[in-house]
């Protein structure tokens, strides 16, 4: 099991499990003026993609001298641009509702400043600043969920946007990772476990904090499974299962919310990640990260698990 912790400058963590292999990316510079594009250099990637409500886009987080920035890539492939060029740490927190802006976060002294952006890098806002990392936005745009307090024993924060201060949702006492919402903002999804001996496993929650149950039970021989991602009816989580069998391999699995039924996607016994998914809103194509070349990119493959295509070299 090698999880994925979320006090490391998420979402860099993908590019850290796997070593951070280098990725030359054929990309373009936008300024946040949105000026045209120039070229940059190689680019590591580190991000969890998050693919666009109207399917058209994926955003990811690559480190470029050091910093986190953003960048955007078609979902059918081409040329990536690069959205942010900032001496921060950026971590992508969602999309507004039709995918009109990007929002993202930046984390200093236990407080994430959330801001939005154009997809040609115009338009810059910030939205709010509030308590934890890595904050989450709801489909409404109203809300956030964040992570406060420690690696294991970890406190969700929610907050609104007008500066009110957070409510605690989760007991804080065990880890409560990579929150997600529902696609009606009803439900939490998010990584944890029942003790310190348990496997990782996602659980879901109702938004206030209650209702609180394990939707995941995959075989302990499988892993742990973690950063789940919701398809947009609400049925199904795709979430990342970290191999016990084979140390450095990784899969993406298919859950049933409702039934906890699990099947696992393009299964191998080769020593390389598949992880982080993101659903396309159509629910037939998932985006995700993999090292299967050698060097972290970004991937999309057929809900199925058929059909992988390299979107990033």
């Amino acid at each position: 099991m090698r999880p994925m912790h979320p006090f490391n400058r998420h979402p860099r963590i993908a590019a850290r499990i796997a070593g951070g292999v280098s990725l030359l990316v054929v990309a373009c510079l936008f300024t946040m003026s949105g000026a045209q594009p120039t070229p940059v250099k190689t680019v590591r990637t580190s991000g969890a993609p998050c693919v666009a409500p109207d399917g058209g886009t994926i955003a990811f987080t690559s480190t470029v001298d050091g910093k986190d920035d953003l960048f955007l890539i078609p979902a059918a492939g081409g040329t990536a641009t690069r959205l942010t060029d900032s001496p921060e740490h950026e971590a992508v927190a969602g999309w507004t509702r039709g995918g009109a802006r990007l929002v993202y976060s930046v984390f200093a002294s236990d407080t994430s400043s959330v801001f939005a952006v154009a997809p040609d890098g115009s338009e810059r806002k910030l939205l709010a600043r509030v308590s934890g990392r890595s904050p989450a936005l709801s489909p409404d745009g109203t809300r956030l969920v964040s992570m406060g307090g420690t690696w294991t024993a970890t406190r969700l924060l929610l907050s609104t946007l007008d500066g009110a201060p957070p409510r605690l949702i989760n007991g804080g006492f065990s880890i409560a990772w990579n929150s997600r919402w529902s696609p009606d903002g009803k439900q939490i999804a998010y990584t944890s476990r029942k003790d310190s001996a348990s496997e990782l496993a996602v659980y879901v929650m109702d938004a206030d904090g209650s209702n609180v149950r394990q939707v995941t039970r995959i075989a302990a021989e499988e892993g742990g499974a973690q950063c789940p991602s919701w398809s947009a009816d609400g049925r199904r989580l795709a979430v990342q299962v970290n191999s016990r069998k084979r140390k450095g391999a990784a899969h993406i699995w298919i859950v049933d919310v409702r039934t906890g039924d699990a099947r696992k996607l393009a299964p191998h016994d080769e020593n390389y990640l598949d992880e982080t998914p993101s659903w396309f809103p159509d629910g037939t194509h998932i985006a995700f990260q993999s090292n299967r070349t050698g060097a972290m990119e970004v991937w999309v493959m057929n809900a199925d698990g058929t059909g992988a295509r390299q979107l990033t070299h």
